[in-house]
């Protein structure tokens, strides 16, 4: 018989870790109640060697071949409550946190340098193929030396908000091409294009032509890379392909290929122009306009190759998670036309026809809330954060072992009516400050108990990009255009995970233009 260790992901296995000394947990304390205490499975349930989770997934109502993480966390979370004790694999434990206040106390004991293992094959293709390794698959010294600098340049506010008339521009070229109104089939492969052509102009520094229908992304390629990622991550300990090559390998391979072949092609161009704007004497000229590529060469820690391999990172996962968030939030408001009226107001009261800049931005607090709402309601990863401390810590009153692996399940309280009335409904106003229309029950009161973008060191390190990409593009959007269901849709959307949250089926909508009374 299959094993739950054959048939779950490995993000089952909690297995993000942070590295700092954590705060020591005092054995003399007599508030502090024992590991053993903390509710969660025994008996049979508790078997080592993954023995007490097949029994436990059938309690549970669980199937051991269709194994659905979300579904296994969110029964475990029923069962025991907000703090739970389970196996993990082997004869180790793990503990789940249900609760922001919980998750608080998790997350705020600082980590200089989190260890998280790599995605395992792409550190193999990574060696194989004689490239630097990345964000994805470094840890410790090696891991801060590309992390800080990036981040340096990449997360500072003010290094985001100069690529606002860049994306501007971006974006009104996808409107234009839907000026007319129509259907679009599948949000998807067209988002993907928009996402290309934006991270392009921030990694590359040029138009690449994807919203002339010269997309340079096969999306069946990039599908083939991520479904690849997200079958490695459920499989066995065993990777065969460290040894011989695997169809799962190939496929891979494939898809990592055909990206890297993109992203090498466009950083020799971007170095060249840079080269020849220096010989020709207008290199000053030339970065009038933002240049992320040679901000990162210009900076002391950084190498040519950390370079090229923090550029590539950038445009792999900005593509992905862009386009699917971008999917999810036009089917939302699509849906709810009253939402999508509120943030039409609020985007003609602050820009009227006008350009779409940072100053504009910063005063619409709708169009962040309509974002938030549709990251709260379709969390980008599942489940949550992961920490492992190398000391004793205490947790909700519990003594937690050194060693012990703990996930705060950020998409389950997401989920949670106890933090978000009608958790199933869209509605933005969650998330804006000012809002009167909402009781405080329906708003989002706890910070901590929704974190798309991760928290703390390794959060995510392209979010105030993808934001702004977001942000944009859903301005220009409903500026001049608004956007339906198709009769017959399904109100709710079914989505997986495939390291972001991706739509199972195509998204289609209606579009229309809208008249100009202002």
């Amino acid at each position: 018989m299959n094993t739950i260790w054959k048939r779950s992901p490995r993000c089952l296995q909690l297995r993000f870790y942070s590295s700092r000394t954590a705060t020591p947990f005092s054995y003399e304390s007599p508030d502090v109640k024992p590991f053993q205490e903390i509710p969660g499975v025994t008996g049979k349930f508790a078997l080592p060697y993954s023995v007490g989770n097949i029994f436990l997934l059938r309690s549970l109502g669980c199937s051991t071949y269709s194994f659905d993480l979300r579904d296994f966390v969110t029964a475990l979370h029923k069962r025991y409550g907000d703090i739970v004790r389970f196996r993990t694999t082997l004869n180790k434990w793990g503990v789940l946190i249900f609760h922001p206040d919980l998750g608080k106390e998790v997350l705020e004991i600082q980590a200089k340098n989190p260890f998280r293992p790599p995605v395992d094959i792409l550190k193999i293709y990574n060696d194989k193929e004689d490239f630097s390794q990345s964000l994805a698959t470094l840890n410790g010294e090696e891991w801060a030396k590309l992390r800080k600098p990036s981040q340096e340049l990449i997360l500072r506010p003010v290094a985001v908000s100069a690529y606002v008339g860049t994306l501007s521009k971006v974006a009104e070229d996808f409107v234009e091409k839907y000026k007319h109104g129509g259907k679009i089939d599948d949000l998807r492969p067209a988002l993907v294009n928009y996402a290309t052509e934006s991270v392009g102009m921030l990694c590359f520094n040029r138009r690449l032509g994807c919203l002339e229908d010269k997309p340079v992304i096969d999306i069946n390629l990039l599908e083939d890379l991520f479904d690849a990622i997200d079958r490695d991550l459920k499989g066995m300990g065993f990777k065969p392909y460290r040894f011989f090559t695997t169809p799962l390998y190939r496929k891979f391979k494939r898809g990592a290929d055909h990206i890297h072949g993109v992203c090498e092609t466009e950083i020799k161009g971007a170095l060249e122009k840079l080269e020849n704007a220096k010989k020709e004497g207008k290199l000053e000229e030339y970065l009038q306009e933002p240049n992320l590529m040679y901000a990162l060469l210009s900076h002391p820690k950084m190498t040519p190759k950390s370079v090229d391999r923090t550029i590539m990172d950038l445009f792999i996962a900005g593509v992905e998670s862009t386009s699917n968030t971008l999917s999810f939030l036009l089917f939302e408001l699509a849906k709810n036309p009253d939402k999508q009226e509120n943030l039409r107001n609020e985007i003609i009261s602050v820009c009227g026809q006008n350009d779409i800049t940072k100053e504009r931005l910063a005063k619409m607090s709708y169009l962040k809330a309509c974002v938030r709402e549709t990251m709260r309601i379709y969390a980008p990863t599942s489940p949550g954060s992961y920490r492992r401390f190398d000391k004793d810590v205490v947790v909700g009153g519990y003594h937690v072992p050194a060693g012990t692996e703990i996930a705060v399940c950020l998409q389950q309280m997401c989920e949670d009516p106890r933090f978000f009335k009608s958790p199933e409904i869209f509605l933005p106003e969650r998330f804006v400050r000012d809002d009167n229309t909402l009781t405080e029950e329906y708003k989002n009161t706890n910070p901590f108990a929704t974190l798309p973008f991760g928290f703390g060191p390794r959060s995510c390190i392209g979010q105030r990009f993808a934001e702004t990409e977001i942000y944009v593009l859903t301005a220009k959007i409903f500026q001049r255009l608004e956007v339906s269901l198709l009769p017959g849709t399904d109100p709710v959307m079914e989505y997986k995970y495939r390291t972001f949250a991706t739509p199972k089926h195509a998204v289609a909508i209606m579009i229309k233009p809208r008249e100009n009374k202002n």
